[in-house]
């Protein structure tokens, strides 16, 4: 049996009203109160859940008893409905619009709506919720524990009102819609899945309110929504291809809920035509530096003749790759009112659907009007979509084949075969290796602008976000027009990369297919090419505090030298304190200079100390005398670094310098002899080498990349929104400390990580694929590199400002502050 839908319309061309003693010429039963009739040409559709709708015209009239509201305000209603219907489609719009806000103004969020009667109102919005093809006017109110959306749809219905508790939302999203940036999607949690809502609202203000309200409330249980760590964790395979993608998707506001904004990924096969499929063959796969639209020659060229002959504003492609239309295309076996909605009630031509695999890539790459990308639903999920397991009539094409279930590749078994080489083909090294190119091109540097020309990237300029102001635009027909094409003909992403985007290291060999294909329909894909990694070396559980050891002054820096067996600790008086492993006994002291000593490196035998007199001091480590005041500055002395062989200090005098150390007899250092200097514009608080590359952080927080062999500047940008202070190397990657720690990729400085702390970071000191973190407030961090999440943090009883923290090879743990003292912790027992 199939479920049936009627829906009337048609055009009212008689109202009339009687009083109880005028209703007996009706032929209806007599009725006690006021009664309304209008006779109508009507419209009868009946639509059956799984076909187009079928009309039928008649003429009725109907009647209507009224029980709780008198004719008068009926009939008024009913009148000025009556008048919008006369006006053209524009003004009719902004009359409904009229009524209709007024009518939800009398809709108020009643007290008895709240769940706990102790509840109390603390913000009223008026929103519409956002679902594929259709918004819902509501209200959302929430309370200091609850937020809820009352429907205008069922105003005096309690059952209908949506209700979740603050602690249940994990994200809060701002987004744009229709290029206004007065989106908000909602994330919530229950006991096993989370579901997400997207709502409008009438201002960017209203929505910023809403957005700061739910961040304040829901902070604790809120997961970080930025790029943050994903990138890296993406880097370095700890999370896939597919999951990567459907981040950055979030990241620009691409929803599920907005079939304009509608999550875009790539094409990655080439080959639908095979018996057989090797997803270890390169010659396999899509070229991912290339638009879709620019993978065919020919076609390609045509368009580029197109676009020189074009007055501006010029486009290279009238459609887009992602649109509601093409949503519903790949969609319309699994979600068939969608296409419905957006159609009127029919499907479209059958030649025109969604029938084959191999045929929708041929359109792809050979018509001049057909661009578009894919929906992560073929890489995810058994496949359903492509089947017409509705048994939904879609009709027959001009070669007399039936439309029925989606025609696979020969070398897809089955739908979720299909799926499972398809991610198994994203999750390829290959995909991996270039996936990078293609995200350049939707959602990063390749996006706009001369390069976007350059890689033949360009479509119409009012797909772009921020290319237009709604707000500005008077003539109602103009704005009109706008927002259908916005809303019809596809959205480029919100742009997130301004520079290339970082590449992805090679990782795990992805599962094989034989382990796919045991997977139940019911079940999820695993996640595939991925290395799930554990910190393996150093935590922070069950630190104590074991002693303070008094100094002269506070404490500057520590360092462990293990040839020596000891621990340097360096002081603001400028004495240096020396310790002997493993239990940390006093061994000796000297005034290394009466001036601040500011870092230390270890040089085999010897350590080197910089002062804030601009000198390097030269000590030997078994004896602890400073036998060599070396002038390397005119003024402070702020790091020091060592590779190859080579000396670099950093100052304050504005340069860097690189050195070659004369040794003397006995080995030790007899001078030092100056090699290049980079002279920079303000002053060198840190330096990082990494063998030819040099990386400067000034104290405006400008950061410079040098070949410091060529002494020539290979890339520089402006931190200061993270306020930096000190620089690192590791693996590949340029590490600031400042405010916050950021990673960067070492080539195009594109950031790939930040976390942000809640005072300065003071220390840091890299142990592998681990980093320790101090912060001035006394909090001290591990975190993981790889991953970059945080593996470990506890708070020290500091009443003054930390200046350094070092984890020994024994396992203690240093930590100096701005007191005559430092602290020893050690793990307990």
């Amino acid at each position: 049996k199939q479920w049936y839908q009627r829906r009337v319309r048609g055009d009212i061309s008689d109202i009339k009203f009687y009083t109880p003693t005028n209703l007996d010429h009706l032929k209806t039963r007599k009725i006690e109160g006021e009664t309304f009739t209008f006779h109508a040409s009507l419209h009868t559709t009946t639509q059956s859940a799984v076909c187009a709708n079928k009309t039928h015209r008649s003429a009725r009239t109907f009647a209507f008893s009224l029980l709780y509201v008198s004719g008068e305000k009926v009939i008024s209603f009913l009148q000025q409905l009556n008048r919008a219907a006369q006006l053209h489609q524009l003004e009719h719009q902004t009359m409904i619009a009229m009524i209709a806000h007024h009518r939800q103004s009398l809709y108020p969020f009643k007290s008895m709506f709240f769940v706990d009667m102790y509840e109390r109102e603390c913000g009223n919005f008026v929103v519409d919720m956002v679902e594929p093809l259709v918004n819902l006017p509501g209200r959302i109110v929430v309370s200091e524990t609850r937020m809820y959306f009352h429907p205008f749809n069922n105003a005096f219905s309690v059952a209908d009102i949506l209700k979740w508790k603050l602690e249940a939302i994990t994200q809060v999203i701002r987004r744009t819609y229709i290029l206004q940036d007065v989106g908000l999607e909602v994330f919530v949690k229950d006991s096993s899945s989370v579901s997400n809502f997207l709502f409008v609202l009438d201002s960017e203000e209203s929505r910023n309110k809403l957005h700061e309200y739910l961040l304040e409330h829901c902070q604790e249980n809120l997961e970080d929504s930025s790029a943050s760590n994903m990138t890296l964790k993406w880097q370095n395979g700890v999370i896939s291809n597919y999951e990567y993608l459907m981040h950055v998707n979030n990241l620009a506001d691409r929803t599920m809920n907005n079939l304009s904004q509608y999550p875009v990924y790539p094409w990655v096969f080439t080959d639908y035509t095979s018996p057989n499929i090797d997803i270890t063959n390169p010659q396999i796969y899509r070229d991912l530096t290339k638009p879709i639209g620019a993978l065919t020659p020919k076609r390609l060229q045509n368009i580029l003749e197109r676009y020189q002959e074009m007055p501006d504003p010029k486009f290279m492609y009238g459609s887009h790759y992602s649109t509601p239309g093409y949503v519903t295309y790949y969609l319309m076996r699994s979600q068939p009112d969608l296409m419905l909605c957006l159609m009127g009630g029919k499907f479209d031509h059958p030649d025109r659907v969604f029938a084959g695999i191999s045929e929708s890539w041929n359109n792809v790459l050979a018509n001049s009007a057909d661009f578009k990308e894919l929906i992560p639903q073929f890489y995810d999920g058994d496949g359903s979509f492509l089947e017409n397991k509705m048994r939904i009539n879609f009709g027959k094409r001009q070669n007399g084949s039936v439309v029925d279930n989606v025609a696979l590749p020969p070398w897809a078994a089955s739908a979720k075969d299909f799926i499972c080489k398809m991610r198994a083909g994203l999750e390829s090294d290959y995909v991996s290796a270039n996936l990078h190119h293609w995200i350049d091109l939707i959602f990063g540097y390749k996006q706009r602008g001369e390069l976007a020309e350059k890689h033949h990237n360009v479509f119409h300029h009012l797909c772009y976000p921020g290319s237009v102001n709604l707000n500005t635009i008077l003539d109602p027909n103009e704005k009109n027009s706008i927002v259908t094409q916005i809303l019809e003909f596809g959205q480029v992403p919100q742009q997130l990369f301004t520079r290339p985007h970082p590449e992805r290291k090679m990782s795990a060999p992805y599962p094989t297919l034989a382990v796919l294909d045991q997977l139940d329909s019911s079940e999820e894909l695993p996640p595939t090419n991925t290395r799930r990694l554990s910190v393996v070396g150093p935590s922070l559980d069950h630190y104590t505090l074991s002693r303070k050891v008094p100094v002269k002054d506070h404490v500057t820096f520590f360092v462990e030298c293990s040839d020596s067996k000891g621990v340097y600790v360096g002081t603001a008086s400028g004495m240096l304190y020396t310790y002997r492993l493993p239990d940390l006994e006093y061994a000796y002291s000297t005034i290394v200079s009466n001036a601040s000593l500011t870092c230390a490196l270890p040089l085999g035998s010897e350590l080197c100390v910089g002062s804030a007199d601009g000198k390097c001091y030269f000590l030997a480590k078994q004896q602890g005398n400073a036998y060599l005041a070396f002038p390397a500055h005119y003024d402070t002395v702020s790091d020091l670094r060592v590779d190859d062989g080579h000396v670099f200090s950093a100052s304050w005098d504005s340069s860097v310098k690189v050195w070659e150390v004369v040794q003397g007899p006995g080995g030790r250092v007899k001078t030092l002899r100056l090699g290049n200097e980079m002279d920079h514009d303000d002053r060198v608080v840190s330096v990082a080498v990494s063998g030819a590359v040099l990386v400067s952080c000034l104290c405006d927080s400008t950061l410079l990349v040098w070949d410091w062999d060529a002494m020539e500047v290979l890339h520089s940008a402006d931190m200061s929104h993270h306020d930096i202070s000190r620089v690192s190397i590791w693996d590949n990657k340029i590490a600031l400390l400042g405010v916050s720690i950021v990673y960067l990729d070492i080539t195009t400085l594109t950031e790939e990580f930040s976390k942000r702390f809640d005072s300065r970071i003071a220390s840091h000191q890299i142990m592998g694929s681990a980093v320790l973190v101090g912060e001035t407030n006394g909090k001290v961090t591990l975190f993981h590199l790889v991953e970059g999440v945080v593996k470990g943090e506890f708070s020290v009883d500091h009443s003054n400002q930390l200046t350094d923290v070092l984890l020994l090879s024994n396992g203690r743990l240093l930590i100096g502050d701005h007191s005559k003292y430092f602290a020893i912790y050690r793990k307990s027992a």
